[in-house]
């Protein structure tokens, strides 16, 4: 079965989807929905199904306060099953199924044996603006890597971290720190420039990418590997 993902929406609307990785991860994603909400912008939030179960108010403000969800993984590992694992759990405070999920680290091949991810309702979304904010500590090098990145145009989509899969408190608090410094100019400078920040709800994806096997697959869990050694099996 053919696995398609999308990195961008339509070229000629001037919509941005900012979307934010690995959370909830209060008060840090508390964080993020002031700067959003005062500001007018609507976030996407993909989310562990971890963090849910741990911090299910946190969610539900996230929902509360209009952005959408989608579907990050369980543990933010490459094992069979862990977007499966995470739509419970996520779907039991939604209330419906999630309809965006993106792969950990982009490791799609995990989508191939996820009956989520590969559902007809489901679009699994890469990004086309990733400024690494997980790894810089200077907010002015993530405002000048998403505002100066050559790809940003109408339609792009933004990646950025409101949490981190870490089990240590201390540094899954600490990390997004500078994202959060920076996100206002980030917000601000978008909209200077005619942009719209919307959830992915109101993002007509186009341009869908059929993924090709790659070497990502030796940093998968053992019976994710044995199933892609399967995949590649079968098409030699």
């Amino acid at each position: 079965m053919s696995l398609k993902y999308y990195t961008h929406g339509r070229r000629d609307q001037m919509k941005v989807a900012l979307t934010f990785d690995d959370g909830p991860n209060p008060p840090r994603t508390d964080q993020v929905i002031e700067i959003l909400n005062s500001r007018g912008a609507r976030g996407t939030f993909f989310v562990l199904g971890k963090w849910v179960e741990r911090f299910p108010q946190a969610f539900q403000r996230i929902v509360e306060s209009g952005h959408c969800v989608g579907n990050h993984s369980y543990l933010h590992e490459a094992h069979l099953g862990d977007f499966d694992r995470a739509e419970a759990a996520i779907g039991n405070l939604l209330g419906r199924p999630t309809r965006f999920l993106r792969a950990h680290y982009f490791n799609f091949f995990t989508c191939l044996y996820s009956p989520v991810a590969l559902s007809r309702d489901m679009k699994i979304v890469d990004a086309d603006v990733n400024p690494a904010d997980y790894a810089k500590s200077d907010p002015q090098a993530i405002i000048d890597a998403t505002l100066q990145a050559p790809a940003l145009a109408g339609g792009s989509i933004i990646d950025l971290h409101d949490g981190r899969e870490l089990d240590d408190d201390a540094r899954r608090l600490a990390s997004p720190l500078p994202m959060i410094e920076a996100l206002p100019a980030i917000v601000d400078g978008l909209k200077a420039r005619g942009f719209q920040l919307v959830g992915l709800d109101e993002m007509e994806l186009v341009d869908a990418i059929e993924w090709q096997p790659d070497g990502r697959g030796t940093f998968a869990a053992p019976e994710a590997r044995a199933a892609i050694e399967g995949l590649s099996r079968k098409s030699n």
